[in-house]
């Protein structure tokens, strides 16, 4: 019996379970049970183009470039032990805001985080050439990095 005859075994043997094949949706996306409260979290059917950039509290676009550069510090590029400190303070972070602008203020804090990663990348590669995330360094050229600001030019 190859991997490939098991791993469908296994598969038969959970649709039996669940009591017969899961039902499909349009674009194969996933659809909430009708009676989950709505946290205003649903992406059903939302496109990439349905994402826009709000406007978050300066204290959260603060933070979420705080962590990045703590990040930098600490783990040298790499996420953490936690590894989803930027996913829970979204999560605490959306409880305060109106549900119906909950999705794009939680992807606006994603990218907003992704922007300041980035910019740290270059600035530590514009300082020392060659350096590859998670490679250890003199994490006291940070002193000079201005938030929000790109290194190239």
């Amino acid at each position: 019996m190859t991997i490939t005859d098991m791993a469908r075994m296994m598969m038969n043997a959970d649709r039996y379970q669940c009591g017969g094949t899961q039902p499909k949706y349009p674009n194969g996306a996933a659809v909430s049970h009708p009676d989950a409260p709505d946290d205003g979290l649903d992406i059903t059917g939302m496109t990439a183009a349905d994402r826009k950039i709000v406007s978050v509290s300066k204290e959260a676009e603060q933070t979420v470039r705080d962590m990045a550069l703590e990040d930098m510090k600490k783990y040298y590029g790499m996420s953490g032990p936690d590894g989803n400190n930027l996913g829970n303070f979204i999560k605490s972070y959306y409880k305060q805001i109106p549900p119906s602008d909950r999705a794009n203020a939680s992807w606006t804090l994603q990218q907003m985080h992704r922007e300041e990663v980035y910019r740290l990348y270059d600035f530590v590669r514009s300082r020392i050439p060659g350096w590859e995330i998670g490679q250890k360094f003199d994490t006291s050229i940070l002193d000079e990095y201005q938030q929000g600001v790109d290194v190239k030019a």
